[in-house]
């Protein structure tokens, strides 16, 4: 099963890899993920990184090793980031949630998930633009924060998988006005689809504390 997924996970990894060596990023014109990704540099990293990981993990389960404790180590890593994605930083966070999460399916011989995460971020975003937060700054932040909390809550208590993404709470919202409730609907919005994303990464992996380490 593993070594039939090879072929799979070698063929996505250069399409991919194809699309954005020719200049333009394809990820952020894709059909239902395209807009999270525009929105949120942390979502473009994501994708990023789950592709780099999903490659390397099924490479490294064909050929027999171990699974990697330290994957930003791993050889021919390429982020593949680009100053129009948007922040640097949010970039790099997303890259090594999806570096991990990638690795994890690869590596076990799942299923190439990456695509259908970043859609459910897209889901039901306005394509159009965005005259709330046309930055996509608060959306951005909220993506981030919501996966790191989703990831970890679940990995503390995996029975709060159980609760609906509409009931979790957006406490950790900073406005830079108080009040600033345009601001706080964009970030929330970005929060509960990254605590989702987080949340399904966190269940997936399970017990696997190698790749989990990654995320630290």
């Amino acid at each position: 099963m593993i070594r039939s997924l090879t072929f799979l996970s070698l063929f996505l990894f250069l399409t991919f890899g194809a699309a954005c060596s020719a200049g333009q990023d394809a990820h952020r014109s894709e059909p239902g993920s395209g807009v999270a990704m525009t929105r949120s540099a942390f979502a473009h990293g994501y994708r990023h990184g789950y592709e780099e990981g999903y490659h390397h993990g099924n490479i490294d389960a064909n050929m027999g090793r171990p699974p990697q404790a330290k994957l930003e180590k791993l050889r021919g890593l390429s982020m593949g980031y680009d100053s129009s994605f948007g922040p640097k930083k949010s970039f790099e966070a997303g890259f090594r949630a999806g570096l991990q999460a990638g690795y994890g399916d690869g590596f076990a011989g799942r299923s190439f998930r990456g695509v259908m995460s970043c859609r459910e971020l897209g889901k039901a975003l306005d394509a159009g633009p965005v005259t709330s937060d046309p930055s996509g700054n608060y959306f951005d932040q909220g993506v981030a924060s919501g996966y790191s909390d989703g990831f970890e809550s679940t990995v503390a208590n995996p029975n709060t998988a159980r609760q609906p993404l509409g009931s979790i709470p957006c406490a950790k919202f900073r406005p830079a006005r108080q009040g600033d409730a345009v601001a706080e609907t964009s970030y929330c919005e970005g929060y509960r689809r990254g605590y989702g994303l987080g949340r399904n990464d966190a269940l997936e992996l399970g017990g696997n504390r190698a790749a989990l380490e990654a995320a630290k």
